[in-house]
């Protein structure tokens, strides 16, 4: 039985697991069906928030908390998430290869293309993160010396911009106008601000108790897109993961895990999955596409139906791929634990 840590952040491990089934949720949408699709489009917004917008809040929370020296760090990270994402790529590329999906006479060039772009989609966000990793020393050394406040201002600035996209509903040039790429708050909002936000929940958030009001709170984030929906807002601009109601959605899932009471068992069962989730990011897609795709298009199935089959196949398979692969020699450099 695994031995709790009482210096080791248990609640980091529940987000980081809750995310990590998002993820699988939103990727459990195989295309090509017409019967339920009315459950799609809800069940994918609450998922994406609580998948790649949460895992950088998370990213945020641990490595911008201490300063940290930049090359050690940056190697550590390379070795970390960067090598196990080159090596799952050349599989999928070589399956893909083997399967038509490409041409043999295209791995060479996305075999050299690798350290710069994704080659497999899915993997995006371990190269944002990564541009991330190279500032946090620096951003790190910052916020060790800055205060409450200076964070908070910030993060206030970052939220004005996130509702700027949104002023269309008043006047639809003057919100372009604002938001253009020449604009002064284009670029201060993105996934480096997300990481910040949870920096400052991880440090400055605690709730002793939740009152009605936070329950209000909750309640009306949950109501936004809706509300935003009503208004004439399209579902491209809704779902977008650096706008205000998605990063406050994601902020609440981050806030209530963060809070919730975790007993001894229940600790120990969202270490052991959390140490698995970075491998089950890594896997998980290949399964889906190559196994469980064409099961679901053989039968046929309603999306009621086949998501919630795809959803738990691709997570039982995953999760017991990882753990053989861990039990392997070098196995740290083919599916990294997370620590």
């Amino acid at each position: 039985m695994t031995k709790l840590d009482e210096n080791r952040l248990y609640w980091i491990d529940a987000i980081r697991s809750f995310a990590c089934l998002c993820v699988l949720l939103t990727h459990s949408v195989i295309p090509g069906g017409t019967r339920g699709s009315e459950i799609i489009a809800p069940m994918q917004y609450f998922a994406v928030a609580g998948a790649s917008v949460l895992f950088f809040m998370i990213s945020g929370a641990l490595v911008f908390y201490k300063p940290k020296p930049f090359v050690p760090f940056v190697k550590r990270r390379l070795a970390k998430i960067f090598l196990p994402m080159v090596i799952w790529t050349v599989v999928t590329l070589i399956i893909n290869c083997l399967t038509h999906g490409i041409e043999w006479s295209q791995l060479p060039n996305a075999l050299m293309l690798i350290p710069f772009t994704p080659q497999f989609g899915t993997y995006w966000f371990i190269y944002v993160i990564f541009g991330i990793y190279l500032l946090t020393p620096m951003v790190a050394t910052w916020l060790e010396k800055c205060s409450r406040t200076d964070v908070g201002i910030l993060l206030l600035i970052g939220c004005v911009a996130m509702t700027i996209p949104y002023l269309r509903i008043i006047d639809k040039d003057f919100s372009k106008a604002l938001y253009t790429e020449t604009g002064s708050l284009y670029y201060f909002v993105g996934y480096l601000w997300i990481c910040l936000m949870g920096y400052y929940i991880r440090r400055y958030v605690n709730i002793p108790k939740f009152k009605w009001w936070h329950v209000l709170i909750f309640l009306f984030v949950i109501a936004l897109p809706l509300l935003l929906r009503m208004m004439g807002e399209p579902s491209a601009l809704i779902t977008k993961r650096t706008n205000i109601n998605v990063v406050l959605l994601c902020a609440c899932y981050f806030i209530i895990i963060k809070h919730i009471k975790l007993g001894d068992r229940m600790k120990r069962v969202v270490y052991v999955f959390a140490q698995h989730s970075f491998g089950i990011y890594l896997v998980h897609k290949q399964i889906i596409n190559y196994i469980l795709t064409p099961i679901v298009n053989s039968l046929d199935l309603s999306y009621t139906v086949s998501i919630p089959f795809v959803f738990l196949s691709s997570l039982i398979i995953s999760y017991i791929v990882v753990h053989l692969i861990s039990k392997l020699p070098y196995s740290q450099y083919l599916i990294a634990y997370n620590s």
